[in-house]
């Protein structure tokens, strides 16, 4: 799999704020969309997961706004893995939003762990994503710290 996953959104009426921009919240919204299309391509569907008894969670989000989007525009988010512990437990992605003149929009990075659905504790993920993961790394990637046990 390549590093990076691409997933394309056309801004509606209901994405929008009062000053006829794309909302704030929407941004985080089509950045976790963008990841479950990355598990996706990966093999791992929501139904994996849950048969799994795993679970990812947003520990921290951080957006960078560069350019207005508008009604109607397509936008495509460009979403690669730039951080990941040794474990696989923690990870952090970026996602770059594209207008469709090429302009970058946003820039929202995602810091995250995998959670034991059944003790709520972080945990590494089973083989086969931890190599999804590892195999999608961004060639700048950086190494996070384990989770804690």
């Amino acid at each position: 799999m390549s590093e990076e996953v691409t997933k394309s959104f056309e801004v509606r009426w209901d994405d929008l704020d009062l000053n006829g921009h794309l909302r704030n919240t929407r941004y985080l919204e089509y950045a976790s969309t963008a990841r479950l299309a990355f598990l996706v391509a990966s093999g791992w569907t929501p139904r994996d997961l849950m048969k799994a008894g795993i679970g990812a969670v947003a520990l921290g989000e951080e957006v960078r706004y560069l350019r207005e989007v508008r009604p109607l525009e397509v936008v495509t988010v460009v979403s690669r893995v730039v951080g990941l512990s040794t474990d696989g437990a923690r990870w952090r992605f970026e996602h770059t939003f594209v207008r469709g003149n090429g302009e970058e929009a946003a820039v929202v990075r995602t810091l995250g762990t995998w959670i034991d659905l059944a003790t709520r504790r972080m945990i590494a993920p089973p083989p086969g994503l931890r190599d999804a993961l590892a195999g999608a790394g961004a060639e700048d990637c950086e190494r996070l710290e384990p989770a804690r046990a």
